[in-house]
């Protein structure tokens, strides 16, 4: 009897491994077929060429600035407003960037975490059936071995039914 218990905990482990290491497959297709890592690279690139722009955009405001100080004196007030224009727009530019690509990324890390619940759940309903399955074949299994080798056994657990029957307050 505990050898046959020994033998479904064998089984169980067994079959805890092979849908462990499935479903770790099936996660590397997943994050593999919605691309992932491009994405976040595609994100972190856009963000990127748009800090280059807006240094671009803050460099083209200083050499206007340089070509203003030239002219007239009246002139320089001006200039110093534009830079500053720039300055602050660079900087809701950049914050924006950076808001954006925060949502982008917990968009992907949220849609990540959700295949990967529906991966885990479905593992683990497969790996119970299955298991379910396996323990009660192998317990009719024994069951039917046990009373193939000695018929008196059907006798004495009838008996005992019956006796556990009468032993009970249900009137039938």
């Amino acid at each position: 009897m505990i050898q046959t218990l020994l033998n479904i905990w064998n089984l169980i482990l067994k079959s805890n491994l092979f849908n462990f290491i499935l479903m770790l497959l099936c996660l590397a297709w997943i994050i593999d077929y919605f691309d992932l890592g491009g994405a976040l690279e595609k994100g972190r690139k856009s963000i990127e060429d748009k800090v280059n722009n807006a240094k671009q955009e803050h460099s083209d405001a200083l050499n206007t600035l340089y070509e203003t100080q030239d002219k007239e004196a009246s002139v320089d007030e001006e200039a110093y407003k534009i830079i500053d224009k720039s300055s602050k727009n660079a900087v809701i530019v950049g914050e924006n960037l950076l808001k954006e690509a925060h949502k982008q990324s917990e968009t992907y890390s949220q849609t990540t975490q959700k295949a990967i619940d529906a991966n885990i759940a479905n593992a683990k309903l497969h790996i119970t059936n299955e298991t379910a399955e396996k323990a009660v074949n192998l317990a009719k299994k024994h069951i039917v071995n046990e009373l193939n080798k000695d018929r008196n056994l059907q006798i004495k657990y009838i008996n005992e039914s019956l006796e556990n029957l009468r032993n009970t307050n249900v009137r039938w």
